[in-house]
């Protein structure tokens, strides 16, 4: 978004405004002309940085900012980003020494939690400090909680920790302060304080330091966006604007691609088409135009893929951010509450990260869902292709389907972990290295797990897993089953429950069991196992779905239903399972 002012505000308004000095600017369009205690962004949630909202989590909304770059924060504290729970964005040698009538202005903001919930905690805030001559920082502006946990941040006139005004919002809004002094030289600091939680942030754009301060009437486009793409399908979006410092006479115009339309309201509706782009000004009039404000936005196009495997070719040919619809079936394999992640592979045994920060999806997935006509957008997170709703579209197909793992080897996975990214996998015969019979698994640690030559880190990155707290397994276990992934090169993989630990420990002897002929193709299989107890059958096809469910009493199963292909079959005897492979030809 970018502020446009015309000369003949500045012929009309030239009195009124001559007397207004601008000592120092910072609108971080060019840059940043200060210095930060921290550089810090990991693409997702937490960051202390100069940004668009392009290298950040999709879920953070501003509007109304002063052109298309500022300054924003979230959760920094000394575990996301290895510094202090303090950090500080400082502007020195600021020459003030012909001015004497000297106010900070700044435009801030705050992403609304998206769950309705407030964000800051009572040791939270964020100061705006000058130092004029070495003579010692001084509070002049702040900003904090709601004196609790979990409150609305606001503007503190009392600089006592408790907002007593005007509260943030997600639309930046100007405030000022009084320099309070007069001198050769000033230094302004910015000091964030306890932004340590997943949804303590803020946003601050165009500071100024301006002499004869007066305000003068504005108006500032608030949504959409600059540069917003619009999901497929979008057939309407509203433009909103906010006015301010009026004297009472002033209308507003607006032109959409150069049609113009005189004597608006906001929110003035622009009817849109998918693959189109809309430019937008709006302009504040009294006799002329007074002020204006201006944003580019657009609707994508929708691509159909018919799997995963095609839509992660798709990307790799035509890069991120393309809107997609995956027309074929993807068996859901994991879910997960932070961030509503959903993992989901293919019958190609491709699978992808569903990264749904923002509760897009309402509709309730389980393990076993088969769900197709799944809509959204790709991005990049450390190395991880993640695909980011943009509409609860999906159909569940059918639900309690098999979750089979694909069995590889650690060597296999850190040779290509792009090839098994997002999918489930099997290891067999492994030990963790930290299995001592003592230590136990906590949150947010690696483990190494060995097959006695290659080593793969074990991550324990959901944090309501059933096996948080519980002894690490001692020597080797037959199997364990994870969700594949990586992070910034390194080869990860992410265990889903206890299960997933201990699946194989009432498992058959495999050697001991097998299946005659295979590949079939008379119709009847042969199923032998230890004993001669009754077996119950199982089989399913690739995706999951079950297509023969019987007992056996006799070792022999008919199969001539089965269409030519490969199956799984999960045979259980005594409360002992297994399962193997079967080819109908």
């Amino acid at each position: 978004m970018k502020k446009l002012y015309f000369l003949l505000f500045a012929l009309t308004f030239g009195l009124f405004t001559q007397a207004q000095t601008t000592v120092f600017e910072e609108s971080f369009e060019m840059g940043n002309s200060g210095t930060t205690s921290v550089d810090c962004n990991d693409g997702s949630g937490d960051f202390f940085a100069r940004t668009d909202g392009s290298d950040i989590s999709g879920a953070y909304v501003v509007n109304g900012a002063d052109g298309t770059f500022f300054f924003a924060a979230q959760d920094i504290d000394a575990t996301e980003c290895g510094a202090s729970d303090i950090e500080t964005l400082t502007f020195t040698g600021i020459d003030i020494s012909t001015y004497t009538d000297m106010t900070l202005a700044v435009l801030v903001a705050e992403d609304d939690a998206s769950d309705g919930n407030q964000d800051w905690d009572d040791n939270t805030s964020v100061v705006f400090e000058i130092n004029i001559d070495g003579g010692g920082y001084q509070n002049i502006l702040q900003f904090s909680g709601g004196g609790a946990t979990n409150t609305e941040p606001g503007l503190d006139t009392d600089n006592d920790g408790t907002a007593d005004s005007t509260l943030l919002t997600n639309i930046f809004q100007e405030f000022t302060a009084s320099l309070g002094g007069t001198g050769t030289t000033a230094d302004l600091r910015i000091s964030f304080n306890n932004l340590d939680a997943g949804d303590e942030d803020i946003a601050i754009d165009n500071i100024r330091i301006i002499d004869g301060f007066t305000a003068s009437p504005e108006i500032s486009i608030t949504a959409p966006s600059n540069a917003n793409e619009f999901a497929p399908g979008t057939s309407s979006v509203d433009v909103e604007f906010n006015t301010a410092n009026l004297g009472g006479t002033e209308t507003v115009n607006i032109l959409v691609n150069g049609v113009l339309t005189m004597d608006v309201t906001s929110p003035f509706t622009v009817p849109t088409m998918d693959g189109q782009t809309y430019n937008v000004t709006v302009e504040l009039i009294d006799g002329g135009v007074l002020d204006s404000d201006a944003v580019s936005f657009s609707v994508g196009s929708l691509v159909t893929v018919t799997d995963i495997a095609a839509l992660r070719a798709d990307v790799t040919t035509n890069g991120l951010g393309r809107f997609y619809e995956i027309t074929g079936a993807s068996l859901v394999t994991h879910t997960d509450g932070f961030r509503n992640r959903k993992w989901i592979q293919d019958t190609n045994v491709s699978g992808v990260l569903i990264y749904d920060e923002a509760g897009t999806i309402t509709t309730t997935y389980n393990v076993g869902d088969l769900v197709s006509g799944l809509r959204g957008t790709t991005t990049e997170s450390n190395g991880i292709l993640r695909f980011i709703p943009t509409s609860d579209a999906g159909t569940i197909d059918s639900s309690g389907n098999m979750v089979t793992p694909q069995i590889v080897s650690i060597a296999d996975l850190n040779a290509a972990p792009d090839d098994y990214e997002s999918e489930l996998v099997e290891l067999t015969n492994v030990t963790f290295v930290a299995g001592d019979g003592v230590a136990t698994f906590g949150t947010g640690t690696n483990y190494d797990l060995t097959d006695g030559t290659n080593t793969i880190i074990k991550r324990t990155d959901f944090f309501s897993a059933d096996y948080i707290g519980s002894l690490i397994p001692v020597g080797q276990l037959p199997s364990v089953v994870a969700v594949s992934g990586e992070f910034n090169g390194t080869t990860q993989i992410y265990v889903r429950d206890l299960n997933d630990l201990t699946l194989s420990s009432n498992e058959f002897d495999i050697n001991a069991f097998s299946i005659y002929p295979n590949p079939s193709s008379t119709g009847v299989i042969t199923i032998s196992s230890p004993n001669n107890d009754e077996m119950n059958v199982r089989i399913f096809d690739i995706l999951g779905k079950e297509v023969k469910n019987e007992v056996l009493t006799n070792n022999t199963l008919d199969v001539s239903s089965l269409r030519t292909g490969m199956y799984l079959v999960k045979i259980t005897q005594n409360n002992a399972s297994t399962t193997k492979k079967l080819v109908i030809r």
